[in-house]
C-alpha cells in the first residue's frame, strides 16, 4: 500500500487537493508452529514393552497398541505355563517323584499346548472386537494379551509356589489377580481396537472365562 493517499474533491483544481497519510498496522510477527508430526512411530523395544505393562501400562499400551511382540509373548506364556504347574500341590509332586522320562515330555506338552491357548484367545477376542466394530491388528493384541494374561497372574504364582493350594491367602490372591487381569485385557482391547470399556469388556469376556475355567480355578482348588 502507498504511504500516502490523496483526495480528489471533484471540481476543484490540483492545488487544493489533500494529501493524508492513512495509519496502516505494522505487520505482527508471524508466531512458530511446529510442523504436525508426520513420522512412523517409536517402536519400543521388548524389554521396554514388559517393564512398561509393569510400571505404567496405560501409556505403554497407548504406545505399543500397533507392535506385535511374538518371542517375548511365546516365552512368558511358556514359562507362565510350567509355574502354574509347579504351583500346584497335586501336579508339583506328580511330576517331582514321576520319572524324567515321563515329566519331560509332560512338561514340553505345557510350553507348547498353554502359548497355543493363550494365542487361540486372543484371536477370538479380535474377532469378536472386528465385529463390534474395532479397527485394531491382529498380532498386536493377541501378542500384547498373552503377556498382559501372565504379568497380572504373576503375584498368585508368586504366592502359589510356596503356599498349599487350600491356603485362603492364595485365593486371595488369585481373585485379585483375576481382577487385575480382566481391567487390563480390557483396557488393552479399548486402547488397539478403539472401542468403549463396554463393548470391550464384552469382547475380552470369553477370554476371561476360558483363562478362569482352564488355568486359574484347576491350578488353585
Amino acid at each position: 500500500m502507498p504511504d500516502e493517499t490523496s483526495l480528489y474533491i471533484y471540481g476543484a483544481p490540483p492545488e487544493e487537493y489533500t494529501t493524508v497519510t492513512p495509519s496502516v498496522p505494522p505487520p505482527q510477527p508471524q508466531q512458530y508452529q511446529p510442523p504436525p508430526y508426520g513420522g512412523p512411530p517409536r517402536y519400543l523395544h521388548w524389554k521396554e514393552v514388559l517393564s512398561g505393562l509393569v510400571l505404567r501400562p496405560l501409556r505403554t499400551m497407548n504406545e505399543a497398541r500397533d507392535q506385535a511382540v511374538w518371542w517375548p509373548a511365546l516365552i512368558m506364556s511358556a514359562l507362565g505355563g510350567v509355574l502354574a504347574v509347579l504351583a500346584n500341590d497335586a501336579s508339583r509332586k506328580e511330576i517331582v517323584h514321576s520319572t524324567l522320562s515321563t515329566s519331560v515330555p509332560a512338561l514340553g506338552i505345557v510350553v507348547v499346548m498353554v502359548p497355543a491357548f493363550c494365542a487361540l484367545l486372543g484371536l477370538v477376542s479380535h474377532a469378536l472386537a472386528t465385529q463390534f466394530g474395532g479397527n485394531g491388528s491382529p498380532t498386536p493384541f493377541i501378542t500384547l494379551s498373552m503377556i498382559v494374561v501372565w504379568i497380572a497372574d504373576a503375584p498368585r504364582l508368586a504366592v502359589a509356589m510356596f503356599a498349599p493350594d487350600k491356603n485362603s491367602i492364595v485365593t486371595g490372591v488369585g481373585l485379585l489377580s483375576f481382577v487385575l487381569t480382566a481391567w487390563m485385557l480390557t483396557t488393552l482391547m479399548m486402547r488397539v481396537h478403539e472401542l468403549a470399556w463396554p463393548r470391550a469388556l464384552g469382547c475380552v469376556a470369553v477370554e476371561l472365562i476360558a483363562l478362569l475355567l482352564v488355568l486359574k480355578l484347576p491350578l488353585t482348588s
